[in-house]
């Protein structure tokens, strides 16, 4: 299964972790998991490094209706993807437009900046370094 995923119904948090090539199938499985384990309004985190890719105009453009019919249903958690790679970052970025999702969507190149944007929604502009300094006092950005 190139998607296999968790939850953390505690922290409200889905992390899901990529591997292979990622069709139209995948995320669809994904995406009824999500549904059936009553998580789309959860944060989300997927880790694509170790994956790629593979779907025409019309897969993209099938899950995008199927995360926009998702959004009727109530509200949705933010997504951090995690891309390692230019070729998967331009991939994953074509993907988020034609998804036309409502729900913030940010493209990370590691895990911990993507789970810092989660967890304490990250201010434009903050280097790393600093990332970590506000992780450990999120009050002062207004995170809960």
């Amino acid at each position: 299964m190139p998607i296999v995923w968790g939850v953390n119904h505690v922290a409200r948090l889905v992390s899901a972790k990529a591997t292979g090539e990622l069709g139209r199938t995948d995320f669809e499985d994904y995406l009824d998991g999500l549904v059936a384990a009553a998580t789309l309004s959860y944060r989300k985190v997927l880790d694509m490094t170790q994956s790629r890719l593979v779907l025409s105009s019309d897969d993209m453009t099938a899950i995008g209706k199927r995360v926009r019919a998702h959004e009727r249903m109530g509200p949705m958690g933010s997504v951090a993807v995690i891309a390692a790679s230019e070729e998967q970052y331009d991939s994953v970025r074509q993907f988020e437009s034609v998804l036309d999702a409502s729900r913030p969507l940010k493209i990370f190149r590691d895990a911990e900046m993507a789970y810092a944007w989660l967890t304490v929604g990250l201010p434009e502009g903050r280097e790393l370094d600093e990332t970590r300094r506000l992780a450990a006092r999120p009050d002062d950005f207004g995170a809960n």
